[in-house]
């Protein structure tokens, strides 16, 4: 049984659907399916998430996938006489000891964790446009950030230079985005006709508008008709020590 089985196994017996999984991790539903049917494994930054809501541990998810053979399609390297040794010695431990070095394992990659640096894309406004509107800017930066201050499920940040979104958002802002979209009641980025904006999505019924973050300006209603897309929904803001790189045109 490999990673993908032992999933879906505390999966079902935890009486959790994909989707609701999916929520718990940050992740999209096909997501969590990649990984039970074994076409991706999760990254090692999701797994302490992925143990603490399936409430198991590594032991559990690795019982039958230590392996040579897949260690070194993984890791593109074999494992060295250390490691082996380690793995020996671990399986001849109690139930006991062996939780005590998983308890040291998974705290000291934590602390290495939270000291990572990461580099994501991040995204400017270019030309302003009225209702606090703008156009994207053609080429994307960088941003470097400490991994402990970017929310989980962040796919590519944005940077807001303009005080249109206060309370919310203040200018100079980095929002941490996911590429997946919007729902009812959350925040955004979207595209309508042709103009960008940041904005709370309302969607009930027949009724669809985008609710502005600052009481000044108008609410934008969307007719039925009308093709509204979103580029994204925003998890919150990127905090502490970062670089902007900002985007060199060609």
């Amino acid at each position: 049984m490999g990673i993908g089985e032992r999933v879906r196994k505390r999966r079902v017996e935890l009486g959790l659907t994909r989707n609701e999984l999916a929520e718990k991790l940050h992740v999209t539903p096909s997501a969590v399916a990649n990984y039970e049917n074994n076409i991706s494994v999760p990254k090692p930054e999701l797994l302490i998430s992925l143990m603490k809501n399936l409430g198991t541990d590594a032991n559990y998810l690795y019982a039958d996938y230590i392996s040579d053979d897949l260690i070194e399609k993984n890791y593109k390297k074999n494992m060295s006489e250390e490691e082996q040794a380690s793995v020996r010695k671990y399986r001849e431990l109690t139930e006991n000891g062996k939780r005590l070095v998983r308890i040291v394992i998974n705290e000291e990659y934590e602390r290495m964790m939270s000291q990572r640096w990461i580099m994501l894309e991040c995204y400017f406004p270019g030309s302003r446009k009225r209702n606090a509107g703008f156009l994207l800017q053609e080429y994307a930066g960088k941003i470097r950030a400490r991994e402990k201050n970017i929310p989980e499920g962040t796919d590519y940040c944005f940077q807001i230079q303009i005080d249109r979104y206060e309370p919310v958002f203040q200018k100079q802002d980095i929002l941490a985005v996911s590429s997946a979209a919007a729902a009812h009641n959350e925040i955004g980025i979207f595209c309508f006709r042709g103009v960008c904006y940041i904005r709370t999505l309302y969607r009930k019924g027949s009724v669809c508008k985008l609710r502005a973050l600052n009481v000044m300006e108008p609410d934008i209603v969307v007719e039925k008709e009308e093709e509204l897309c979103c580029l994204g929904k925003i998890l919150g803001k990127v905090y502490g020590e970062c670089e902007i790189l900002h985007p060199e045109k060609e």
